[in-house]
C-alpha cells in the first residue's frame, strides 16, 4: 500500500499544486468578500459582464472585455450566479499567475533552494506590498501603491499575461540571434491579447521597451538594431489597438480628459510621495544598490524590470485623469511593473552569494517585512475593511 502511494505521488511537484490551490482559494474568497462591500470594482465590472452589453454607463469596458466575457460565459453555462462566476474566473487568473511564477522560480532556483522554499518565495512574491508603517501609511495601499492588488478584476486578469510576456521578452533577448519567427508572432499575439484584458500593461511596457532598446544601441554600437526592429514589429498590432483604445476612451473636449500634474494623484493619499515610493520598493531598491549600477545594467533581465518600473512610475507621477483624478487609472501599469521588479530583485538576491553578511540579513528582513505587510493587508481587506482598498 505504501509503495503504491509512493508511485502515485512520484513526480508530483507539491510546490506547484500548493501555490496554485492557495492562490486560487485566496483570490476566490477575496473576490466574493469584495462583492459584498458598498462600492467595489468587482460589483461594477461584473454587473456589466452579465447584463446588457450596450450600456453607456460602462462604455469604457467595451474596449477591454476579455475578463467580462469569461464571466458571462461561466454565468450562462453554470448555475453559479453573478458573484460566484466573477469569483471563479478571477481565481483562475490568480492561480495562473501563481503557476507561472512558481515554474519560473523553480527553474531559476531549483539547484539552490528546495521545493518548499521555492513555493514559500513564490507565495511571498504574490502577497508583498509596501512596508506598513501605521504612523505614516495607515491606509497601507493608498498613496504607496502595491505589486499586489486584490480589488480590481482586470488587473488580476492581466497579471499572468503580463508576467508571461515579460518572461518571453527575457528569453527573446537571450536568444536574439537564433529566435524564430513563430516565437515572435506568438508574443505579438500575447501583447495584443493583453490589450483586450487591460491596456495598462502596454501603457507602461511599450514605452519601457522603447527606452530599453534605445539604450541597448549605445554599448552595442548599433549591433542590436535588427533585434530592435524585430521587437518593434512585434508591437505593431498591440500598439495600433492601444492607440484606438486611447482615442475612443479619451479626448480633449469630452468627459474624460488627461492632464499633466506632477504628483497630484499621489498627494491625494500620501503625506509625502517620496517616502511612499521608497517604502513601496524598499527591498528592490536595497538589492539594486547592493548589486551596483554596473551589474544591474549588465543584467538585462533585471535592467528591463528597472526600466519598466521607472517609466511606469514617471507616468503615474505626471499624468492625471482630470475628470476622475481619485481613480488613479495611470497607476495600474506601475503596479504591474512593481510586481516584475520584486520578482527579478528577489531572484537575484537569492541567486547571489553575498560576501557581506549584513546585506544578506538586511535583505531578508526587508523582504519578510514586505511579505508580512502584504499578508496583513489581505487579512485587513478580508475581515475589517468595508472599502475595497
Amino acid at each position: 500500500m505504501q509503495n503504491r502511494k509512493k508511485e502515485i505521488f512520484k513526480g508530483v511537484d507539491v510546490g506547484f499544486w500548493f501555490c496554485l490551490l492557495l492562490l486560487f482559494a485566496a483570490t476566490l474568497v477575496m473576490t466574493k468578500v469584495e462583492m459584498g462591500k458598498e462600492f467595489t470594482d468587482f460589483r461594477t465590472h461584473s454587473r456589466w459582464a452579465v447584463g446588457i452589453l450596450v450600456d453607456h454607463k460602462f462604455d469604457k469596458f467595451y474596449f477591454y472585455p476579455l475578463w467580462h466575457f469569461c464571466v458571462r460565459a461561466v454565468y450562462i453555462l453554470t448555475p453559479l450566479g453573478r458573484e460566484w462566476s466573477a469569483a471563479f474566473v478571477t481565481a483562475c487568473f490568480g492561480g495562473a499567475t501563481a503557476v507561472l511564477l512558481y515554474l519560473f522560480m523553480r527553474r531559476q532556483l531549483g539547484e539552490k533552494l528546495p521545493v518548499w522554499k521555492c513555493a514559500l518565495l513564490t507565495l511571498a512574491l504574490l502577497f508583498v506590498t509596501a512596508l506598513y508603517m501605521p504612523w505614516f501609511n495607515k491606509e497601507l495601499y493608498l498613496g504607496q501603491s502595491s505589486p499586489t492588488i486584490w480589488h480590481n478584476p482586470t488587473n488580476l486578469a492581466v497579471k499572468p499575461l503580463a508576467l508571461l510576456i515579460f518572461l518571453c521578452f527575457i528569453r527573446i533577448y537571450q536568444e536574439r540571434e537564433t529566435i524564430g519567427k513563430r516565437a515572435l508572432v506568438l508574443v505579438s499575439f500575447l501583447l495584443l491579447l493583453s490589450c483586450f484584458v487591460k491596456p495598462s500593461f502596454i501603457q507602461g511596457f511599450l514605452p519601457a521597451m522603447v527606452v530599453f532598446l534605445l539604450l541597448e544601441l549605445i554599448p552595442s554600437r548599433g549591433r542590436t538594431f535588427w533585434y530592435s526592429l524585430k521587437v518593434a514589429l512585434m508591437f505593431i498590432p498591440s500598439g495600433i489597438y492601444f492607440i484606438v483604445q486611447y482615442l475612443l476612451m479619451f479626448d480633449s473636449s469630452g468627459d474624460r480628459k488627461i492632464g499633466i500634474q506632477p504628483f497630484a494623484v499621489m498627494r491625494l493619499d500620501s503625506p509625502n510621495p517620496g517616502i511612499s515610493i521608497l517604502i513601496g520598493i524598499a527591498f528592490p531598491l536595497f538589492v539594486l544598490v547592493a548589486l551596483g549600477a554596473k551589474k544591474v545594467f549588465n543584467d538585462k533581465a533585471l535592467w528591463l524590470a528597472v526600466v519598466f518600473y521607472l517609466v511606469s512610475l514617471l507616468e503615474f507621477i505626471l499624468l492625471i485623469e482630470e475628470t476622475e483624478a481619485a481613480s488613479g487609472n495611470f497607476e495600474w501599469a506601475m503596479q504591474l511593473a512593481m510586481f516584475m521588479l520584486f520578482i527579478m530583485t528577489a531572484l537575484r538576491f537569492y541567486q547571489t552569494r553575498w560576501k557581506k553578511k549584513w546585506i544578506w540579513i538586511g535583505g531578508n528582513l526587508l523582504f519578510v517585512y514586505h511579505a508580512l505587510s502584504g499578508v496583513g493587508y489581505y487579512i485587513w481587506l478580508l475581515v475589517f475593511s468595508s472599502w475595497q482598498c
